[in-house]
């Protein structure tokens, strides 16, 4: 909240430098500003028993947070644009005053040896002392603070600029960061500072200077070296609040789960050794990793399995269609190198490219903003755009967040989230202007390529409740072997219904969380609304390849 505001006022001081003469306007407001929240910073952290050192590292540790969840997609490249130099250059004119503060101290030092205040023989000892300090602060300091905020250094973070990986612009290595900092700033300002004096650390600056011209994205020699990048940081929206202490209410988390995603679906986050740490850290006995439309997991869930002594049932998840109605399937006990599931992955990722670029252009034409479709598309692994994506490049965007169509939302919501979870539904949902219609496979084709891949197809809980008791009926009656009857995602009403079908026909029962990771942190590993009594009911299911 405070220090948010006091990097913005740079940034805004800094675009207002076109005239010579509003500079010092400018620089008055933006102090007397950064004055005002201080005090404020101040009493907050009075009140509230902070320091400010506590403060900085939470607010660059929420940055990094908030980068590190998908801001890295919004973050773009430096640009040959004049603002784009004009702010470069005044993130490293401060991290070059910054460094050479020892050196303006000596100086000062210098200048009362000449005057006789101080006597001339601590000359040498205060040139040691000052290049000692120079040391600490141009290789050690600007290094490891660099690293510690993730990629910002003092100048960076004041401009909200951030190294990053050239690759994929997510958060660079640590160490990559102080290697880069120390090789390509300060060991060269104390070796060329040293031998050659002042000329030698200009000749070196006027080199990185013409590396950063010549290059389309700013890079120095250094960031070519470690494959870094400069980038301009998305708008975030960063408080510093006090929350009421929330009681966690208890879950209960049974031995079975059956429906857990990895990061081969395109909405999960964990890969799969971490999953099958949690699931032994939980203390679960059997587990299905049921990726989205893809079925690579299952390769390296089988060697884990043996490791941390875990039953690991082969799985996937598919989307499917009948009678115009989108339903999941879920696949056990599956042959996942059948090549029946390398179709149905490059047909689903086809196809939600297909869409994306679809919904972009509603959207544009509804809208009138602009979306750099390459550069979102070269973020995602799976190729798609979605409508929370979309919502989000549109919020965390201040010229965007104040037109009038997306301001209504955050003048009428409680809260930021809560306005753009609304203008998601009312934009990119079924009877908005930016909605976009799929045709997925039909449900009895995914059920027959799933047994003939030797699995086990159960009707995923998946939008049951939206399911009428008849088509159900009609679905199971297609050749599915079971329910998920439990799940975070269904009413007892429903449960009951599936239930007594399930029973009538003597099908499977199925239970799973829906487990997604941080990307959905309403799903728990584990937790999946099965009481103790029905267990021996889905353990039917977890022995049935015995």
């Amino acid at each position: 909240m405070v220090m948010c505001n006091v990097f913005g006022y740079v940034n805004i001081c800094n675009k207002t430098f076109k005239k010579t003469r509003l500079r010092a306007v400018a620089l008055f407001f933006m102090f007397k500003n950064c004055y005002n929240n201080a005090r404020k910073a101040y009493d907050f952290m009075k009140q509230q028993k902070y320091n400010a050192k506590d403060l900085t590292l939470a607010y660059f540790q929420k940055k990094s947070k908030l980068y590190r969840a998908g801001g890295y997609k919004y973050a773009t490249p430096l640009k040959r644009s004049l603002s784009d130099y004009q702010d470069h250059l005044f993130a490293f004119l401060m991290d070059i005053n910054i460094c050479l503060l020892p050196v303006y101290i000596w100086v000062i030092e210098f200048l009362l040896i000449m005057c006789g205040l101080i006597p001339p023989h601590f000359f040498d000892l205060l040139f040691y002392i000052m290049f000692a300090l120079l040391f600490v602060s141009s290789v050690l300091l600007l290094a490891f603070f660099t690293a510690r905020t993730n990629g910002q250094s003092f100048g960076y973070a004041m401009l909200d600029l951030k190294l990053v990986r050239k690759k994929d612009k997510k958060e660079a290595m640590p160490l990559n960061l102080i290697l880069r900092q120390a090789l390509g700033f300060g060991v060269p300002l104390m070796i060329f500072g040293f031998f050659f004096q002042v000329l030698g650390v200009i000749l070196w600056w006027i080199i990185n200077g013409i590396f950063v011209l010549v290059m389309p994205h700013q890079q120095t020699l250094f960031d070519l070296i470690f494959g870094l990048v400069p980038v301009r940081e998305p708008d975030q929206e960063i408080r510093f609040e006090t929350k009421p202490e929330v009681v966690k209410e208890e879950l209960h988390v049974t031995p079975i789960d059956l429906h857990i995603r990895s990061n081969y679906s395109d909405d999960g986050y964990y890969d799969v050794e971490e999953l099958f740490k949690q699931a032994k850290d939980n203390g679960l006995e059997v587990i299905s990793i049921t990726d989205h439309n893809c079925a690579r997991a299952n390769a390296a869930a089988m060697r884990f399995s043996s490791l941390y002594n875990i039953q690991y049932i082969p799985g996937v998840e598919i989307d499917a269609q009948y009678k115009r109605m989108r339903v999941r399937i879920l696949g056990y006990y599956i042959d996942w190198t059948n090549e029946v599931f390398e179709v149905l992955e490059q047909n689903s990722l086809k196809r939600e490219k297909e869409l994306s670029i679809e919904r972009v252009e509603k959207f544009e034409n509804f809208s009138g903003i602009r979306i750099d479709v390459d550069s979102l598309m070269s973020n995602s692994r799976f190729q798609t755009i979605t409508p929370t994506e979309i919502t989000k490049m549109v919020f965390h965007n201040e010229r965007t967040r104040s037109l009038p169509f997306v301001k209504k939302y955050l003048d009428n919501c409680e809260s930021h989230s809560a306005a753009m979870s609304r203008f998601e539904t009312d934009v990119f949902g079924k009877n908005g202007p930016c909605y976009v219609k799929a045709d997925y496979p039909d449900a009895q084709a995914v059920i027959d390529a799933i047994h003939n891949a030797g699995g086990i197809a159960i009707l995923s809980s998946w939008h049951l409740d939206y399911i009428s008791d008849e088509v159900l009926e009609e679905i199971v009656d297609l050749g599915m072997d079971g329910v998920e009857c439990f799940s975070n995602d269904i009413h007892e009403q429903t449960i009951a219904a599936a239930l007594k079908i399930v029973q009538k026909r003597k099908l499977f029962v199925s239970c799973g969380s829906d487990y997604h990771g941080p990307t959905k942190p309403k799903y728990h590993m584990g937790v999946s609304n099965c009481p103790e009594k029905a267990l021996p009911l889905v353990r039917i299911l977890t022995k049935a390849a015995k």
